[in-house]
Parts: structure tokens; sequence; C-alpha cells
């Protein structure tokens, strides 16, 4: 049996934080969430039963919305900065 603490608190976090920083690396919220389920993958049957690999499928679906929601505020910030500088430098 598997640990709840593990299962609902500790691989969603390990999870969206390496989300985070893989799409910082490589910039593609689909390599990202590959990656995850390949990790997943690996530890569902190095280390667990089968019975993990939903968990597997329901943390690669995480890593990717969290990436895509990192990438859309990364857009976000970046539009903005470019709004703020564009407007400084027309009021030289």
């Amino acid at each position: 049996m598997i640990d709840p603490i593990l299962l609902f608190f500790v691989f969603p976090l390990v999870t969206i934080v390496f989300a985070i920083a893989l799409e910082n690396i490589f910039d593609n919220p689909f390599l990202v969430a590959s990656i995850v389920f390949a990790i997943f993958l690996i530890v569902t049957f190095t280390a667990f039963t089968v019975d993990f690999l939903i968990y597997a499928i329901a943390y690669s679906i995480l890593a990717l919305v969290t990436a895509l929601i990192y990438r859309t505020i990364q857009n976000l910030i970046n539009r903005l900065d470019n709004l703020d500088n564009n407007g400084n430098n027309n009021r030289k």
C-alpha cells in the first residue's frame, strides 16, 4: 500500500516543480508531459505495482496543465514587459 501523503501531496508538488523547471529548459509543454510520464512509468514498474499507472497518467496530465499555465503566464509577462519598454522609449 502506498502512503496517501506521498500520493496526494509529495508527488504532485514534485511534479509541479519539475514541470516548471522542464518548461524553462525545453519550452515545450508536451515534451514536459512526456518526460514526466516516462519517469513515472519507470517508477511504476520498478517501485510500485501496475495500479500506480493511473497515478502516473494523472501526474502527466498535471505536468501538462502546469507547463501550459506557466507558459501562458510567461507569455503575458513578456508582452507586458514589451509594452512597458515600448512606452518608455516613446517618452524620450
